[in-house]
């Protein structure tokens, strides 16, 4: 099969590879449908990962083999893959807490090859069959939808509340959808790119301002001289990062989305004085992908505008490379022919 290969930081070759064979316990899928996530860019640029390594972990697409001993999957169920593997037993698992379990692994991150390939192996532990009401393109979204999922409700977020999201790539723009979902008075977004801005309002931000204006004075005047109560950051740089603080009202809470991978200087105490909370997140939990799946089959989530780009394997190195660069892209995503 025809897979994109990362040889090195900055290198990945379309080649040849093995084909997957499901084992005992395991499934093989066709694939369909796979994004592009910033993770896998920062992985990409940075070197973090051992050679040889395929990426790729939003993913969907068709069974097309059943290994020994797996229950409830056909040859032609529609399913989309979680990325992270859940061992299912250790301490943060029996608490809930399967995205950060450290027992197991995940797909496309050197433990297991990702979806950048004609064919992906998989356990069912990490998949979930996609109901015909629901598109393999959207089911591929999954990741996006639920990290925001997670991260509006570990917030604590309540109904009537205000919040500032800072950068409407494909989570900032996943989250408005959450908050408003979720019963906001106000959400303001900051994005510098057009397109993006144009579609957080269009996911439904009240008002969507340039980051490089007053957003500080702004805030005040929409909410009598107060503040928001939360800041959502899903950019994932140091300045964003440490202007979240700055942004949210005195006993606000901070909600760091975007993964931010450079160290930043801050200032502790200027954090103390306000009472500001700050509350980090990572990936999602498999309920709450089962979730998100769920409101998807009912039409409660919208997919409309995230894709506004689509590509074929061969293309993929391109693409990486593109998108280091300054762009207007909010979610690629490769396409694989029937």
């Amino acid at each position: 099969m025809k897979a994109a290969v990362l040889k090195e930081k900055r290198k990945m070759v379309v080649e040849e590879v093995p084909t997957p064979k499901a084992g005992p316990g395991e499934i093989v899928l066709k694939m369909k449908d796979v994004g592009i996530c910033g993770s896998d860019l920062h992985l990409y640029s940075t070197g973090l990962l051992p050679p040889d390594v395929i990426m790729g972990h939003e993913c969907a697409g068709v069974v097309v083999e059943v290994g020994a001993g797996v229950e409830g999957w056909s040859v032609g169920d529609r399913a989309a893959v979680r990325g992270g593997i859940a061992c299912g037993k250790c301490f943060w698992c029996r608490k809930g807490h399967t995205n950060i379990c450290r027992e197991a692994g995940g797909i496309g991150l050197g433990d297991m090859p990702g979806g950048y390939a004609e064919f992906l192996r998989a356990v069912p532990e990490q998949t979930a069959k996609v109901p015909e009401s629901v598109s393999l393109r959207d089911a591929s979204l999954l990741d996006p939808l639920s990290t925001a999922a997670h991260a509006v409700l570990l917030s604590g977020f309540k109904i009537r509340e205000t919040a500032l999201v800072m950068g409407a790539g494909p989570i900032g723009l996943c989250v408005i959808q959450q908050l408003r979902l979720a019963g906001a008075r106000l959400i303001v977004a900051t994005e510098l790119v057009d397109k993006r801005a144009r579609a957080a309002k269009d996911f439904g931000a009240d008002l969507v301002m340039d980051p490089g204006e007053d957003v500080f004075n702004k805030l005040a005047e929409l909410t009598d001289n107060v503040g928001v109560d939360y800041v959502f950051e899903c950019v994932g740089v140091p300045d964003t990062t440490v202007d979240a603080f700055r942004l949210v009202r005195r006993a606000g809470k901070v909600v760091l989305v975007g993964v931010c991978m450079e160290p930043t200087t801050v200032h502790p105490v200027l954090w103390s004085i306000n009472e500001v909370s700050m509350q980090t997140t990572m990936g999602f939990t498999n309920e709450e992908f089962e979730d998100s799946l769920g409101l998807l089959s009912k039409g409660l989530l919208r997919t409309d505008g995230l894709v506004t780009e689509t590509i074929s394997l061969d293309q993929l190195p391109d693409a990486f490379e593109r998108l280091l660069s300054p762009n207007d892209e909010i979610k690629v995503l490769l396409e694989f022919d029937d």
